[in-house]
């Protein structure tokens, strides 16, 4: 892979949609993931108990069936640290982590009970999106995934590894939450990349932000989108070149 795709530059085309799921057990790193299982679910439990306050509402609350229904937060996005505080509390899993090659992203991910993420596309498939499912209240069809049109259940444990940039879509049917780790890898051949991959979403994402209070101009897909959001990428690249901030995801 050359060329990745990303939804702010590009239309949507057949190879995204037949690529959804991967088998978990090609990556060397799945095994690291799933061996420390039980490390990861006894941090991340610990954690959510004693700060229940820092989940925060996914700000994109047009995806969602009711808002404050899908929260999150993060400990490293797109190559940098959003929370010392996080990746202290949590430096276990963190250092679990660190040991996956190119890995730019690591969250907290949470679906309320009664709840649906609906379909859409991710930002880019330059990466592959991990779920390591903590608490799953249910199996299907009360509780699942959908990445083009197979449904999956997520299995406490199991890695689920699939496509961000394939339709997919989630949801909790069920009275309790459900809890993921959510991280991203970089395919290998993009490692020359990674720089330029984690400032093109970035820019998209901060783009969206803007736009957020303007429906009718996030709705819109022409050449000015793509350029404010090349020039936000721009400016993020050249802060990422320049701070003063070091991590190891970057």
């Amino acid at each position: 892979m050359e060329n990745p795709w990303y939804c702010f530059l590009h239309e949507k085309s057949l190879t995204i949609e037949d690529e959804t799921y991967f088998n978990s057990e090609q990556f060397e790193w799945s095994k690291l993931i799933e061996d420390n299982f039980q490390i990861i679910n006894d941090e991340i439990i610990d954690y959510l108990s004693k700060n229940e306050s820092e989940l925060k509402p996914y700000f994109a609350i047009d995806m969602m069936n009711a808002p404050k229904k899908w929260k999150a937060f993060s400990f490293y996005f797109w190559g940098l640290p959003m929370s010392k505080k996080r990746i202290r509390s949590c430096s276990k899993t963190i250092s679990i982590l660190e040991k996956i090659p190119h890995i730019l992203t690591a969250s907290v991910s949470i679906l309320e009970p009664n709840s649906e993420i609906k379909p859409h596309y991710g930002d880019t498939d330059a990466v592959y999106r991990c779920h390591m499912p903590i608490v799953v209240p249910s199996p299907l069809p009360d509780c699942g995934f959908r990445v083009g049109y197979e449904d999956r259940s997520w299995e406490k444990g199991k890695l689920m590894v699939f496509n961000d940039a394939a339709y997919h879509k989630a949801w909790n049917f069920t009275d309790k939450r459900r809890v993921i780790l959510l991280f991203d890898v970089l395919k290998p051949e993009l490692a020359t990349q990674k720089k330029w991959i984690c400032a093109l979403v970035r820019g998209s994402v901060y783009w969206q932000m803007v736009v957020k209070p303007f429906p009718m101009v996030s709705k819109i897909k022409n050449k000015f989108t793509k350029t404010v959001c090349m020039f936000f990428a721009s400016l993020v690249y050249v802060w990422l070149s320049f701070s003063n901030k070091k991590s190891a995801w970057l």
